[in-house]
Order: C-alpha cells, then sequence, then structure tokens
C-alpha cells in the first residue's frame, strides 16, 4: 500500500509542471497577449486659453460605453516666458458654461476625432465629448479627484524656442494591469486645470487618445 502511494505521489510530482503550462497558439496577425481596443484620438492647435484659466481641455464620458483615457499633451508658447502647473482632475459633474474654442482649436470638433483603425466596424464614431474653452467654464464639481499633475513651460513666441510639454502618458499603466483614467456616463468628465493662471498672448497646441468599451 505504501508502495502505491508512493507511486501516486512521485506521478503527480513529475505531471504538475505539464499542467502548470498553458499551451496557446495565437491566431494568424494576432499578437498573443495583444487585443486592440476601439480608440480614437483629437488634437487641437491654435487654442487662445482666457485669463485665469481652470479647466482649459476637457473631455466627458459617455452614455453608452466606458471611456478610458490613455494619453494628454498639451503645450505651446506665449507672449512672456511662463511655467505653470497642469492639474488633471476627474469631476463628477460636467462643466457647463464658458466659451468653447472653434474650429482647429477644439479638439471636440467631429472632424478632428480619428478612429485609430477605419477598418474596425465598432470604430464608426467616438461617442465621448471633448471641449476646448476661450473663456472660463462654470464648474460645477468643486472637490474633484486630483489624478495628476505636471507643470508646463511655455517659451516666448518671438523667440521661437521649444516649449517643454506636459504629458499625461496612462497607456503603459494598461500593459502593467494598473486603471488608467475613467469616465462611467456623460456626467463624468477629465480637465486639464491650469490653476487660474492667465498666460499672456499664449497659443496651445495638444492631443488626447482614449478607448471606449
Amino acid at each position: 500500500m505504501l508502495k502505491r502511494l508512493t507511486a501516486l505521489l512521485l506521478a503527480g510530482v513529475i505531471a504538475a509542471p505539464a499542467f502548470g503550462q498553458i499551451n496557446f497558439t495565437p491566431q494568424a496577425g494576432i499578437t498573443a497577449g495583444y487585443l486592440a481596443k476601439t480608440t480614437y484620438s483629437s488634437s487641437f492647435y491654435g487654442l487662445v486659453p482666457p485669463a485665469s484659466a481652470t479647466d482649459e481641455v476637457c473631455i466627458a464620458g459617455s452614455a453608452s460605453k466606458v471611456v478610458r483615457v490613455t494619453r494628454i499633451a498639451i503645450g505651446g508658447s506665449a507672449g512672456t516666458l511662463v511655467t505653470l502647473p497642469v492639474i488633471v482632475v476627474r469631476r463628477a459633474t460636467a462643466d457647463t458654461g464658458g466659451t468653447a474654442a472653434t474650429t482647429t482649436a477644439n479638439p471636440g470638433i467631429t472632424t478632428q476625432i480619428a478612429s485609430r483603425d477605419t477598418g474596425q466596424s465598432p470604430n464608426t464614431g467616438a461617442t465621448a465629448t471633448l471641449i476646448s474653452y476661450t473663456a472660463v467654464p462654470t464648474i460645477n464639481d468643486t472637490s474633484p479627484v486630483y489624478v495628476d499633475a505636471a507643470l508646463m513651460t511655455l517659451g516666448t513666441t518671438a523667440a521661437a524656442t521649444n516649449p517643454i510639454m506636459a504629458v499625461f502618458d496612462w497607456s503603459r499603466d494598461i500593459e502593467n494591469n494598473v486603471q488608467v483614467p475613467t469616465l462611467r456616463g456623460t456626467a463624468q468628465q477629465l480637465c486639464l486645470n491650469f490653476n487660474t493662471v492667465s498666460i499672456s498672448s499664449g497659443v496651445l497646441s495638444g492631443s488626447i487618445s482614449w478607448t471606449e468599451e
């Protein structure tokens, strides 16, 4: 009896590594461990921020999809060299009022929202809402979640120096199974806030990338 138990135990130890292995043969054209999500991006340029700017560029959630923001970048130039804080805030209630930028200065213009893969049938149209402001909006959620922050340096337009952009790149977090800034419902909004700093003759450019699931 003891010999049989010993033999069974030994067989189990030998077989354990085999059972622990994962046999996975990826489909042709698919990278193992990677599944593309419905992804969009939008850019803006020529944005003139208002005096005492607060929420300057925002993306609001969707009524039908979960919106995950993967990257935001912003930079530009000014009449006078300035370094200012750029704070990423998530609001439970979206801003109202203000004056939205127009044409290329507004990332929310439909023609500026690009599907990352036009061959994918779900990529027919983004449902998130984007906006930028030339006059400060009314902030309805005064106790936001502070998601991230960085300093942005705007060189003078006359000197044509390279700006130090504020870049918030959360895309690598997904690879590491870390949650990225997520918006659920149209009331939730992620904004770049300038903390009431005034930019003399400022002109801003930037981009936003996100997924909809």
